[in-house]
């Protein structure tokens, strides 16, 4: 029996992937903790494969280079990006001799339209305003739906995913593009209005959402992102969608 160890299963990212993969047969999920050494031993020994969701928030090597040391600019970076691209690079450089190693790359959730921080708010004569630090770049928004088919879909290509960082979008949009989309959809006004950071809701817990949050503003809402390969993406079989949940709803994981 082939085992698959899911590490990051319980966030945004993972609950898709362990929903798609815990429908297969012959594949069990292991559960542990990922700061734990022993636990992680345990987990890798004998297993088939890996999904790990990387943590980003180590940015020692980032404020390094922004110090003159390599071209450098930190407006456009940010922790939840650039420790992941910096150990995908490292997985990557170690060729597939041995054990093959892909990378699956995401982006702003497209689910935070309903539940997060790209949910519009509703004025007085009803129309509903997108309020944020984004200018008029488009965005590579993901559904975290297909999460798990598109991670799946690189354990099932080898031959082809092996050595691949599989950027995933389902589609791209500025602000100004999906204010106009709900118009059209709704029949209702829907405006994107631009916010300078500054202005921005704030968080005063230990890191600011100003802090946190304006690299990542910049970087989506300017464009800046790599666009996605979409010839590529639209030949992975969109299987996860509504026939695919349903079925994963009919039944207990195997």
């Amino acid at each position: 029996m082939r085992e698959i160890l899911v590490i990051g299963g319980t966030g945004a990212q993972g609950l898709p992937v362990i929903k798609e993969f815990a429908r297969l047969p012959n594949v069990s999920l292991i559960e542990g903790k990922q700061d734990n050494q022993e636990d992680l031993h345990k987990a890798f020994k004998g297993v088939y494969g890996a999904w790990v969701n990387t943590d980003g928030f180590t940015i020692a090597y980032e404020i390094a280079r922004h110090h003159g040391h390599a071209d450098w600019d930190e407006n456009y970076h940010w922790g939840h990006n650039d420790a992941k691209g910096r150990i995908a690079d490292y997985i990557l450089a170690q060729g597939q001799a041995g054990m093959k190693s892909s990378v699956l790359t995401t982006g702003p959730y497209m689910n935070m339209l309903w539940d997060g921080m790209f949910v519009p708010t509703q004025e007085p004569d009803r129309t509903s305003v997108w309020a944020n630090p984004a200018k008029s770049g488009k965005i590579s928004l993901i559904a975290l739906e297909v999460v798990g088919h598109d991670s799946l879909w690189l354990f099932k290509n080898l031959p082809e995913s092996a050595g691949m960082n599989l950027k995933i979008s389902t589609d791209e949009f500025s602000f100004a593009d999906i204010a106009a989309a709900f118009s059209e959809v709704t029949g209702e006004k829907g405006v994107h209005r631009y916010v300078p950071l500054e202005d921005a809701v704030t968080d005063e817990s230990t890191m600011t959402w100003r802090q946190n949050f304006s690299a990542w503003w910049k970087y989506w809402g300017e464009g800046r992102a790599e666009h996605r390969d979409f010839t590529l993406l639209n030949r992975i079989p969109p299987e996860s969608s509504s026939a695919a949940m349903q079925q994963q709803q009919a039944g207990p994981p195997v």
